[in-house]
């Protein structure tokens, strides 16, 4: 075997330090713009390459030099040049590796798509002249001096901002239509580039080659990217946290600066304009760039402040060692040797990163089922949830089998086998619980008064929660334009009965007798109805009943027919009105028993009976004090239009209960919970029922 010929093309600098404090090299392959780190062993080999010479010869020649070197080390090194094709193909073995490593590229059609539609880059441009040239007309914005007048105007404008919160705040849904839309794309779009610019002048400024910039888009969405690979060449990790951390400054400058505008500048577009620029560098500063589970901006940050190249394949590494270790004792060494605390923060920001990573997968997931049709939106769904979770808890899966020999009857594994049996019979095991339902109790019957007409109110004869016996007088209202009208219906009345009665002395009269008595047949009919409304204009209680919900009402006040007044609680057995959801349906049985508890501890524990289960979902919930919107644990959306009528979010049935003791002093409608007692059931099938009956509903097409 002999050792490679390597490219001379290739260039070679001094690194930064390494953690430990050790000395680093960069090998860098100027055709695709990629940074190689190397340590001391791998600089003595390359100062001391020949190429075309035995291999054995070679590592006699390497171990005379440094004897530190061993046999294996060397010939590794050999392999990452090959492998990273740091070196010339010359013999046709040589050539035919890169063939297959072209093949290997060329993957099939489907899993390009599966990579390719998450995320892909469009480089626009190279900037590198046009920046060297615009940065001493924008290196002024760095200064010192320039900074710290952006930073007291910001805070000047944050304190004018919180004097007036609630004048920002309502700005919001102002905003909150299609022009509003456009106008804020059109600022993130500035922002962004903005953004990006900082990056590059920042880099420039450092002599450091910006390639590209470009975009990128991440599952359907754009962002702007600016390639800083040159970064690398740096020896300060300042300048590097510099270069990593000028985007997010712009951005927040920028806000600063746009705060400090809204806060002193008259309504108008220019505030309009402040306000999309502030709203826009905040949130996309604070939410999106600074997470360093991605690989954004501060992901990068974060590297370099811990001074920790490649930190998440190496963290990954670490996270995946102590999980195997905690489940299983190999007593394998680590990964890499590091000291007891860095190691940890690597492995918690492992560990960290895929329970973030999991959420915004499944969160990416569920994106791109609704953003599209239904087919593609369950295959992307399908590829999303099986490529990004399911495989790679497969493969770590797989390498425990792997490593299936190693694996011994100790301590720990003894301990994850007992936990992992505790897991099944959790799952599996049939609990007896009960179910709790969200419920209002009020009384059977309940008569909500409204006037009969639009009237003025003539007298009040009762309060709030008074109670009155049937045939008591409540309320009675008067109408000046039914008064008259009854009046007049009187005097038509008199004056036809006059006609009558004068017939037989008036020829006239005789003749039209029987239009007379028609006519006056007809009046009577009219005098009678207007008495009919005039006696409904006076309420009287059909029941004994309690006054409840009493509007603020005084005499000579003028009500509509759709103004409530007040409602009528009779006396009686009391009901309460629960919802179940759709998963739980199987748990109610008839002649189902349980408790109510009252919100607020109002009354004692209720003991109440099921009577009916409607096998209709609820459309529209009619108890307000159960909805989200309203303080209840209920999940609800407005009605379109209607301001009083709530939607559930899910599917909910109505469970009608009756209560096995009646309560006089009942008010109406007092929120609280039923506790049901239920069937047994396991956890385990509480999840496949979820899951069946979600398939179920999103099946339709």
């Amino acid at each position: 075997m002999l050792t490679p010929f390597i490219r001379q093309d290739l260039k070679l600098s001094k690194g930064p330090k390494k953690e430990d404090g050790s000395s680093t090299w960069l090998l860098y392959d100027a055709l695709r713009n990629k940074y190689f780190s190397i340590n001391k062993k791998a600089f003595d080999l390359l100062s001391n390459w020949t190429g075309g010479q035995k291999m054995d010869e070679f590592i006699v020649k390497m171990q005379s030099i440094n004897a530190s070197i061993r046999d294996d080390e060397i010939k590794d090194f050999a392999n990452f040049l090959n492998i990273n094709n740091l070196t010339t193909k010359k013999t046709q073995d040589e050539v035919k590796s890169l063939v297959v490593q072209k093949n290997k590229l060329n993957k099939h059609w489907l899993l390009k798509l599966v990579h390719n539609y998450l995320f892909f880059k469009i480089p626009f441009f190279r900037p590198g002249s046009w920046l060297e040239t615009t940065l001493p007309y924008v290196s002024v914005l760095g200064s010192r001096l320039v900074r710290n007048i952006i930073y007291i105007l910001g805070l000047i404008g944050i304190y004018l901002t919180i004097s007036n919160y609630e004048t920002f705040l309502n700005t919001f849904s102002y905003f909150f239509n299609l022009n509003g839309l456009i106008f804020y794309i059109l600022t993130i779009i500035v922002i962004k580039a903005l953004h990006e610019l900082g990056h590059a002048y920042v880099a420039t400024y450092y002599k450091c080659n910006v390639s590209s910039i470009g975009l990128a888009m991440l599952v359907f969405f754009p962002f702007l990217y600016t390639d800083t690979s040159d970064a690398w060449k740096l020896t300060d990790h300042r300048k590097r946290l510099l270069i990593n951390f000028a985007g997010m400054l712009t951005e927040l400058h920028i806000a600063l600066i746009a705060t400090f505008a809204w806060a002193i500048i008259p309504e108008g577009i220019l505030k309009s304009a402040a306000f999309f620029i502030a709203t826009s560098s905040w949130i996309s500063s604070l939410l999106i760039n600074i997470s360093p589970f991605m690989r954004f901006d501060g992901y990068y940050v974060l590297s370099d402040y811990l001074k920790a190249d490649n930190l998440q394949p190496r963290s990954f590494e670490l996270g995946r060692w102590q999980l195997r270790e905690w489940i299983f004792g190999f007593k394998f060494q680590p990964p890499e040797q590091l000291m007891s605390n860095r190691r940890w923060t690597f492995i918690i920001y492992a560990w960290s990163t895929w329970l973030y990573r999991f959420f915004i997968f499944i969160g990416i997931a569920l994106l791109v089922y609704y953003l599209t049709f239904k087919v593609l939106g369950i295959i992307l769904f399908i590829i999303e949830i099986v490529w990004f979770i399911l495989l790679p808890i497969y493969r770590e899966v797989k390498r425990w089998w792997g490593l299936r020999k190693s694996m011994t009857v100790n301590r720990t594994s003894m301990r994850s086998l007992s936990l992992f049996c505790i897991l099944l019979v959790a799952l599996f095991i049939p609990w007896r619980t009960s179910l709790s339902l969200p419920a209002v109790i009020e009384k059977e019957a309940v008569i909500d008064i409204f006037p009969p007409e639009d009237s003025m109110i003539k007298n009040i004869f009762i309060d709030n929660n008074q109670i009155v016996k049937k045939g008591d007088l409540l309320i009675r209202f008067t109408n000046p334009y039914l008064a008259t009208q009854v009046e007049q219906a009187i005097d038509r009345v008199k004056l036809i009965q006059k006609k009558l009665d004068r017939r037989i002395g008036s020829e006239l009269d005789m003749s039209n007798l029987m239009v007379l008595e028609n006519q006056l047949k007809k009046e009577l009919e009219v005098l009678n109805n207007l008495k009919e409304q005039s006696k409904e204009l006076t309420i009287y209680a059909n029941q004994d009943s309690t006054v409840v919900d009493l509007k603020y009402l005084e005499n000579n006040q003028w009500v509509s027919q759709n103004d409530k007044l007040f409602s009528l609680i009779e006396s009686g057995n009391s009901q309460v009105i629960a919802y179940v959801n759709e998963t739980d349906l199987n748990k109610i049985k008839s002649k189902s028993t349980g408790v109510f508890f009252s919100k607020n501890n109002e009354y004692s524990n209720i003991e109440v009976q099921l009577r009916d289960l409607n096998e209709t979902s609820t459309e529209e919930l009619p108890y307000l004090s159960l909805t989200s919107s309203y303080g209840g644990p209920i999940a609800t959306r407005e009605v379109e239009g209607k301001k009083t009528s709530q939607r559930p979010e899910k599917a909910l049935y109505q469970v009608n209960f009756q209560t096995l003791s009646q309560h006089s002093d009942l008010q109406w409608e007092t929120p609280g919970v039923v506790k049901l007692k239920s069937e047994n059931y396991n956890v385990f099938q509480n999840l496949f029922n979820l899951v069946t009956s979600t398939l179920i509903q999103e099946s339709g097409f």
